[in-house]
């Protein structure tokens, strides 16, 4: 694993939430994966491995909901939407983030 994907490990959940949101529509698993890819230009990669665990541990966290999508007998798919406790989740994730952000660049002295 390099560096890029230890740094991305730990923001997943707040990852995946932000892009839930901001579709402002249900996502299935795949979805979800390439979106990401997509958004971090290609610097991060979100192996099923990863994103289907997350969204089911989120899911048990009263963070996501699910639903399945298509008609009985045809080729269906679960598709996720965030909860409100997911949406108090990110905010309070994203302050945090933004905390954390502003308090490295101090510490390396990126800040004037």
């Amino acid at each position: 694993m390099d560096k890029m994907d230890q740094m991305r490990k730990g923001t997943t959940t707040l990852a995946i939430l932000k892009l839930l949101i901001d579709a402002g529509e249900p996502m299935h698993g795949y979805q979800i994966a390439r979106a990401l890819e997509g958004r971090s230009q290609g610097s991060f990669q979100f192996k099923e491995g990863l994103i289907y665990p997350r969204l089911h541990q989120m899911e048990h966290d009263g963070l996501l909901r699910s639903e399945w999508e298509g008609e009985r007998g045809s080729r269906r798919r679960k598709v996720y939407l965030p909860t409100a406790d997911g949406k108090e989740r990110l905010a309070e994730e994203l302050k945090q983030w933004q905390s954390f952000i502003l308090s490295m660049e101090h510490m390396l002295g990126l800040t004037g």
